[in-house]
């Protein structure tokens, strides 16, 4: 016979797997114990939350058939609540002192959500008269002044919190601090920015590390949950990984790169992210946000790569790699009305290729740009970048040189191939030297060569703008809708005609 409350100590069992183990029995030992540290000045504000979590357990607990619908749907809120709360808590213990101090703005808006989902719970079950559906809010005030005077207490002499550690942590913590001072001073009372303010300037006179500059988009590590490679994204670029993370509890693509050790280096990686980061187009990939501060630098995209990159979408043996094939010209018509935004924007790409677009879930390609920083094969052969550039290395990128880029796509997604993949990099080398257009591939129509050729002219000046090229690809395009339409009417047609 069913009843509630094995479905519902099952699930709280599943819940607990979640969460690292306390005791040898895991059934209710989660709810008895407060998963906080009583020495953390959050402590009082933490077990507030897991009392109240500990009261819906219990009112789940009694419930039976009667209302079971509203029991399973607070079931799961509740399940995802828990182990939401536990892995605040648990990444809170490790978090330094200083970082603890400047982020319990974003830490108290985190508990604030926390405690309104816990309120649609209560609503749900029926317990708006229960003590703990209010008391929290009387306790909050009183709770956070007790908060304030223990971190005031801790960290009136900052360079302890931070010695011994080495100098891309010291940079970090301070990045995160004056984050919070320059962008952040409305949100805080006249005393608490004090406070934050003259703790920053003590430690930054105690310290050798320098303070670099930090824009607005900052995200600090501590706000990202690094995951693993994403499959899909292959052969973006030897001085980055791709991966599925996470960050402000939504599903991101963080592009981890290689450490950059001079200053010089970090300066280019934060101008190439402040460019990007303004960028707001539908056939251009989203920046969140970044670090170029610590050991190692990181940039958050939107996650809109569900079919991977060109590379992948045009690939024999994929099972959809046919239908990108039937859209080849419409989807790149996108991707040049992406780049002909960029351009429109005074800015260049410079590094575009087939690894750097992704297709999202309703098939929209977006250009991205995961290069941000130095290849550390600088003055090698790069067979994605126009003639002039690899003959001058110190030629910045151009828009004629994205257009040839743009040309090059086209021709990777049609061969499934590398630019000049049959030759090595010396005899790619002679042609860009001789000037020669590169050779037209097999199987490329009359009229879509005379289309791509156009964009990969030798001569730069020969090449048409991005805005010129739209209405070219556009033509191409709109004769690979009919022929598609036409094809679709025929096989209704003929499918009819073979029934008896």
């Amino acid at each position: 016979m069913f009843h509630i409350p094995k479905l519902v100590s099952a699930f709280l069992a599943l819940t607990d797997s979640l969460t690292p183990p306390t005791s040898k029995s895991r059934g209710d030992e989660l709810w008895r114990q407060d998963p906080s540290d009583p020495s953390d000045e959050l402590h009082e504000l933490f077990t507030s939350v897991h009392a109240r979590l500990r009261c819906v357990h219990r009112t789940l607990r009694g419930c039976g058939r009667g209302n079971v619908f509203a029991s399973v749907a607070v079931l799961v809120l509740l399940t995802r609540l828990v182990a939401r709360f536990h892995a605040a808590v648990a990444k809170h213990r490790e978090l330094n002192l200083l970082v603890r101090f400047a982020t319990k703005r974003s830490t108290l808006g985190k508990l604030q959500e926390l405690h309104r989902v816990i309120d649609l719970l209560f609503r749900l079950l029926e317990l708006t008269g229960h003590l703990e559906m209010t008391k929290w809010s009387h306790e909050w005030e009183p709770q956070c002044r007790r908060m304030y005077a223990a971190f005031a207490e801790r960290v009136k002499k900052p360079q302890l919190a931070v010695q011994g550690l080495p100098d891309a942590k010291v940079a970090e913590i301070m990045a995160i601090m004056k984050f919070e001072i320059v962008y952040h001073e409305n949100e805080s009372t006249a005393d608490q920015y004090l406070l934050l303010r003259n703790t920053f300037n003590a430690l930054v006179r105690s310290s050798k590390v320098k303070v670099s500059k930090v824009p607005a988009f900052y995200i600090p590590s501590v706000d990202v949950e690094f995951g693993l490679p994403h499959e899909a994204i292959e052969g973006t670029s030897l001085s980055c990984v791709v991966t599925r993370s996470v960050c402000d509890q939504a599903a991101r693509l963080v592009v981890q790169y290689l450490s950059a050790d001079d200053r010089y280096s970090e300066q280019l990686f934060l101008g190439a992210t402040e460019i990007w980061h303004g960028f707001q187009h539908p056939y251009v990939m989203k920046m969140v946000g970044g670090s170029h501060v610590g050991s190692e630098h990181f940039v958050v995209w939107e996650d809109v790569a569900a079919h991977g990159n060109f590379i992948h979408c045009f690939t024999n043996g994929r099972c959809d790699h046919e239908l990108h094939r039937r859209h080849l010209w419409r989807m790149f018509l996108q991707v040049a009305r992406g780049l002909h935004y960029i351009h429109r924007q005074g800015q260049t790409h410079g590094s575009l290729k087939c690894s750097q677009i992704v297709v999202a879930e309703d098939k929209t390609p977006k250009i991205c740009q995961f290069e941000l920083s130095e290849d550390s094969r600088a003055g090698a052969l790069d067979r994605w970048k126009s003639p002039e550039s690899n003959l001058d290395p110190d030629l910045k990128p151009s828009k004629a040189g994205d257009v040839y880029a743009f040309g090059l796509c086209i021709i990777e997604a049609f061969t499934r191939a590398i630019p000049y993949e049959a030759l090595e990099d010396d005899d790619v080398m002679i042609q860009f030297e001789e000037g020669r257009c590169y050779p037209r591939p097999e199987d490329m129509r009359d009229d879509e060569w005379d289309v791509v050729r156009r964009f990969v002219t030798h001569n730069p000046n020969d090449r048409p703008t991005m805005a010129q090229g739209i209405d070219m690809v556009e033509e191409l395009a709109w004769k690979e809708a009919k022929e598609e339409e036409e094809a679709a009417v025929y096989g209704s047609a003929h499918t009819s005609g073979d029934k008896p």
